[in-house]
């Protein structure tokens, strides 16, 4: 969601912010300055108009925002004056300077934190499109680890379509049943150890084609069979799933 500043200028986004460090640090990488030199002060009205916008459409503003933001209006107020020698500070008081790094510091931890969460995401993400099964041989510890690649299945449905023979459409709707194709894929695994999907819709109709490659990947999610295919070109073949078997060292 977007609102519109005042001077009509500035779009201001909404964002699923963690906390007023996001943002502030979102702020900050979005005008593309140094975290390490920039005075947060420059960044003071755009986090106002954030917090002002979240008011508007009664968003429950956490005291953390509130925070941030007395601080950033104190560092705003300070930089349009001149600095306040060190003898009129009471005793204990921060100057603009110590505050200002202070908040500088915490702001370039949650950076850190930040980035080693994404990269973690990342490699979290990249491992998810991975499946792992035995090598199959007793005498090894081998596992073997496979990408799961969408569009692999996708150019097996297409090779499919395109082999069928043109057919008389008709009023009538085929009806396939996904489960009964579900039966009918493990049934073939069942018997011949494993199975080539342009075979299993050798005699299929398109209805028929479709109904089976939504059973192979629901069998698929199910963790009920495996996929493998050599080549994007190469046929793809089904075998039963195999849990990992964890070996100890």
């Amino acid at each position: 969601m977007t609102g519109e500043g005042s001077t009509g200028s500035l779009r201001v986004s909404l964002e699923g912010f963690d906390g007023p460090l996001d943002l502030l640090l979102h702020l900050v990488r979005e005008r593309e300055l140094d975290i390490t030199v920039v005075p947060l002060a420059a960044v003071a009205q755009q986090y106002f108009e954030y917090v002002a916008l979240m008011d508007a459409l009664d968003m429950e503003i956490a005291a953390e925002y509130l925070v941030i933001a007395a601080t950033l209006v104190f560092l705003k107020s300070k930089s349009l004056l001149p600095p306040v020698p060190s003898e009129f500070l009471s005793e204990g008081e921060e100057s603009a300077e110590e505050v200002e790094e202070r908040l500088r510091a915490r702001l370039i931890a949650y950076s850190k934190y930040k980035g080693v969460s994404e990269e973690l995401r990342g490699r979290a993400q990249e491992a998810a499109s991975f499946f792992y099964r035995d090598a199959g041989d007793p005498g090894t510890d081998i596992v073997q680890r496979y990408r799961i690649e969408p569009g692999k299945l996708g150019s097996a449905l297409l090779a499919a379509l395109r082999a069928t023979k043109p057919e008389k459409r008709s009023i009538d709707r085929e009806r396939v049943s996904i489960v009964a194709q579900m039966e009918y894929v493990l049934r073939a695994i069942r018997t011949n150890g494993s199975a080539l999907f342009l075979d299993l819709c050798r005699d299929l109709s398109r209805p028929g084609i479709i109904a089976t490659f939504l059973a192979i990947l629901e069998l698929i999610r199910q963790r009920r069979l495996t996929y493998e295919q050599a080549s994007p070109h190469e046929q793809l073949r089904l075998l039963p799933f195999q849990p990992l078997e964890v070996h100890a060292n």
